[in-house]
């Protein structure tokens, strides 16, 4: 199955039975020093939710709760972050600078593990990656398939 996903890595990984209605996903990332990479990024996930949500006659939504590692980022990345996501739920936990991606990716899942009866999905993010409109479609698709 062709998943409409560009970039290096991503994951989803289920936790609960979500049957109509509303679709929580904790969405994970780490940065450092890649301001326009990861607002891409950003920009191009809110959109595929959007497209999802506009695209269900049963009302099935998918809401996203961001957590992102800035690790010790000096160009502004947190900043821009911010002004993208303006309106959208976004929890920036800071890094060292010496967390790289997995150390970056556990601190910002652990954020997400406090409040791990909200999520439906955990959704696993390189800040380079590149979702199609239809990402979401096609990752549910996936899993009912598996």
């Amino acid at each position: 199955m062709n998943i409409p996903l560009q970039g290096s890595h991503i994951s989803a990984i289920h936790t609960q039975s979500t049957q109509g209605g509303s679709i929580s996903i904790a969405v994970i990332l780490t940065c450092f020093n890649r301001k326009e990479k990861t607002v891409q990024c950003l920009r191009h996930l809110f959109a595929a939710a959007s497209q999802y949500n506009t695209g269900h006659a049963d009302g099935e939504e998918v809401h996203l709760s961001i957590f992102l590692t800035d690790d010790g980022c000096t160009d502004g990345t947190a900043d821009a972050v911010k002004e993208e996501c303006e309106g959208q739920e976004v929890h920036i936990i800071q890094g060292d600078g010496k967390c790289y991606w997995a150390g970056g990716m556990r601190l910002a899942w652990g954020e997400a593990l406090k409040r791990q009866n909200e999520w439906d999905y955990y959704l696993l993010l390189n800040d380079d990656t590149i979702m199609n409109g239809n990402a979401f479609e096609e990752l549910f698709k996936t899993h009912q398939y598996v």
